[in-house]
């Protein structure tokens, strides 16, 4: 008897100020009983989409209770009693028969390809339609006789292992379809790590709706991202209370479309997506969903230096399609990304802080890498096109992708094991900024409108030249105490002219990045002089931007 598993994509995503689920899959496939057992050449995958139509209309709000409970059959029974003996075994909570996801995992089951990945987004829509917000969940699917249930819990039960040792998983559900080309079985199993109280799917262009829950677990330090239907990335204003209670208000702005709403925390390993869902504004949520394998996936990654060079590509696309400049690969940074990607591999913990080697910076650091700017995106996947498609789909990770700080990237990309002719990768991306080269008197003139947006002020030449001098001493490496000496001794020959002088002085990677208000609050200022200057910093490397601001009262 011909049986064939498969697990289906299953994105692990992470990023600096936005984490990811940690999420395990893959694409076995082999053979039970007789036959050949000669391996075939890695498939090139049909990129004809998948399209993807519910039987029934999409819930109307997040986290609703299911309109019906978990359908009862001896396929289905039988693999929530072998997870929920397996969770047992291990001392584990046994996950809840959800009926959104046996829903979800039965529009799958009908069109699941019979070889090849399911597209990403169509994992989604089946999620959301039903009113799930958590991110994907392990997937696996089974091709095999519906009507023989001990045999396909025989050949999942290695993969629920698997599962269950992973993640502590909240709710389990089952979908089955007999299709022209064979029964196929999906089984879904979710980690959930947020209670959350119903939002709606679909808001009117002016409407405000609460986001309000409780963080579970050890998750700390939540935080809330939209992208807005423009790309653009916000950050809510998020109220924290006892037993990890949260509030937040999404609001549409007269906008229209699609606003994609993330929430993250963090625990020991860094920052992680608790959830990932769609809210729709001024117009009702798609019923229908058409999707195909990511164009870089049509084939197999074989080499690492070949899984980076389409990661760099799609990450450049991506910022092209934003109309930012695209990012250069630092070298240095790609070995410290790929050191961390290799370390996901040997301890299979996908996160962003190592009890090993600490945070991205660190590791950075340890490499000899200075930057005031690193940002970090970490995914696990079988396919490089979906992981940076998933990635762009999530605010936090958007917004590192698109970050107009940046300008220059890390990737570093690990294989895993291979099933089913697909490597598993484990991909970590790093973003840093290597100040380009500035002229002092555009950077000056750059510092002075931004202060003037807060206060108006006159210039003044004088204070310009002890500020301009003071600025390229720390430049040069000249210690802040003997700078601050210079500088003190040539205001002497302008204080006929002043009450008082005050100076206010930072080192930056962006000159856009001068805090005005900070700079000006409170005082009572009639004058200023403002000096920038290029050179090293103990903590943001080469090419820091040393600014020194004088303020001064006329007499």
């Amino acid at each position: 008897m011909l049986l064939r598993m498969r697990v289906a994509l299953l994105l692990c995503a992470a990023a600096c100020g936005s984490g990811g689920p940690r999420r395990v899959g893959g694409q076995p496939s082999w053979r039970k009983g007789g036959g050949d057992a000669g391996r075939a050449a890695a498939p090139v995958l049909s990129m004809v989409p998948i399209e993807l139509v519910p039987t029934a209309p999409g819930t109307r709000a997040y986290n609703d209770p299911p309109r019906t409970p978990a359908p009862r059959s001896a396929l289905g029974d039988a693999v929530v009693a072998e997870v929920a003996a397996l969770a047992a075994a291990g001392a584990l909570v046994a996950p809840v028969a959800d009926g959104r996801l046996f829903a979800a995992a039965t529009e799958i089951a009908t069109v699941v390809p019979a070889a090849g990945v399911v597209p990403y987004p169509l994992v989604e829509f089946a999620l959301q339609h039903h009113g799930i917000i958590e991110p994907s969940p392990h997937l696996l699917v089974v091709w095999g006789p519906i009507g023989d249930p001990a045999l396909i819990v025989e050949q999942l039960r290695p993969r629920l292992v698997e599962a269950l040792g992973t993640d502590p998983i909240a709710r389990i559900g089952v979908g089955s379809a007999t299709r022209a080309d064979g029964d196929v079985v999906v089984v879904a199993l979710q980690a959930s790590y947020l209670e959350m109280s119903p939002v709606p799917r679909r808001l009117d262009a002016e409407a405000v709706v609460p986001l309000t829950g409780r963080i579970l677990g050890t998750f700390h330090d939540p935080d809330v991202f939209v992208t807005r239907d423009d790309g653009t990335v916000e950050r809510l204003a998020l109220r924290v209370g006892s037993g990890g209670a949260i509030a937040a208000e999404l609001g549409c702005g007269k906008r229209r479309g699609r606003q994609q709403v993330e929430v993250t925390a963090s625990d020991t390993t860094g920052s992680t997506v608790l959830a990932n869902f769609p809210v729709w504004c001024g117009e009702p949520p798609p019923e229908r969903i058409s999707a195909a394998v990511a164009p870089a996936d049509a084939s197999p990654v074989t080499t690492v230096g070949d899984a980076e060079t389409r990661m760099l590509e799609l990450v450049n696309a991506d910022r092209a399609a934003a109309r930012l400049p695209p990012l250069e690969l630092d070298a240095r940074v790609a070995d410290a990304a790929r050191a961390h990607s290799r370390e996901m591999r040997v301890t299979g913990v996908v996160g962003h802080v190592s009890a090993i080697t600490g945070t991205a910076a660190d590791r950075l650091r340890v490499g000899g890498i200075r930057t005031g700017l690193v940002l970090e995106n970490i995914a696990r996947a079988y396919g490089i096109g979906e992981a940076e498609a998933g990635l762009m789909n999530s605010p936090g990770h958007r917004a590192n992708l698109l970050s107009r700080s940046a300008t220059h990237i890390g990737i570093g990309i690990e294989l895993g094991e291979e099933v089913a002719d697909r490597r598993e990768l484990f991909v970590t991306q790093v973003f840093i900024r290597v100040p380009p080269p500035i002229d002092p008197v555009i950077a000056q003139a750059r510092v002075r409108e931004q202060l003037r947006v807060v206060r108006n002020f006159q210039d003044n030449a004088a204070l310009d030249q002890i500020a301009s001098a003071y600025a390229a001493a720390l430049a040069s490496g000249v210690p802040h105490a003997d700078a601050a000496k210079r500088a003190s001794r040539s205001l002497d020959g302008v204080a006929a002219r002043f009450t008082r002088v005050a100076s206010m002085v930072t080192a930056l990677s962006d000159v856009d990045a001068v805090d005005a208000a900070a700079f000006l609050d409170g005082a009572q200022f009639t004058h200023v002089g403002v000096g920038v200057a290029q050179g090293d910093h103990a903590d943001l490397g080469p090419g820091a931007l040393h600014v020194v601001v004088l303020l001064a009262i006329a007499r």
